[in-house]
């Protein structure tokens, strides 16, 4: 019986980056004992990192232990990998201007261009309004942050990914305070969305980041 899709693009990208050092490993180190210590190290962190798997589904993941120095056996891990993706879910039209009904100029992806099982969340920039505009589901609910989108761009770290990037500030407009004036937070994420999904993780990052810029 085949087994549906159980992992999160963000376990995908996690499996990747654990395969890619154990090949890198193989490749460069003689010494077996070495090799035996990394491979501990990184069977002790899938299995923790993706405790809630079915033992089924564990088995399948860590097929990881067949990764040698040879290219062809990490591409076929990353291809079984791949395969048991759960995408993002292409939203509805409606569904995007209901995310940002204050929002009356919406450019609606090209959702036929994308793999969307590369895409934890997913997020474009409209130069036009310096906005970015993220979308991201929460217990099958769509929903939309909108906010504005620097122009200056500079090495940093993404407040969503962790990780170091050309990052930019995105700031979200809140409620006004007793003197009318607009209170805003600002948090410094990858310009490019697309990068940024590549190098999560973890969705608890990006919850928390969901969680300041929507704080009342």
């Amino acid at each position: 019986m085949a087994v549906e899709p159980f992992l999160k693009p963000y376990n995908y990208y996690f499996l990747k980056e654990q395969a890619a050092i154990l090949a890198q490993t193989h490749r460069t180190v003689n010494a077996k004992s070495t090799i035996q210590a990394v491979q501990a190290q990184i069977f002790d962190k899938v299995k923790a990192t993706l405790s809630e798997l079915s033992e089924e589904e564990m088995t399948l993941v860590m097929g990881i232990t067949e990764i040698n120095d040879e290219q062809r056996i990490l591409d076929r891990y990353l291809q079984r990998m791949k395969e048991r993706v759960i995408p993002f879910k292409r939203p509805s039209d409606t569904g995007i201007k209901k995310a940002f009904p204050k929002t009356k100029k919406l450019t609606i992806p090209d959702w036929e261009r994308l793999d969307l099982a590369d895409y934890s969340f997913y997020a474009w920039n409209d130069p036009g309004q310096q906005s970015k505009f993220i979308l991201y589901t929460v217990n099958n609910k769509l929903q939309g942050i909108q906010g504005q989108l620097s122009t200056e761009i500079k090495k940093g770290i993404c407040t969503i990914c962790h990780e170091e990037s050309s990052v930019a500030l995105f700031t979200v407009k809140g409620k006004a305070n007793k003197d009318g004036h607009y209170k805003t937070k600002g948090n410094y994420i990858c310009y490019n969305s697309d990068e940024c999904n590549q190098k999560m993780q973890t969705f608890e990052h990006f919850m928390d980041f969901v969680t300041i810029v929507k704080e009342k």
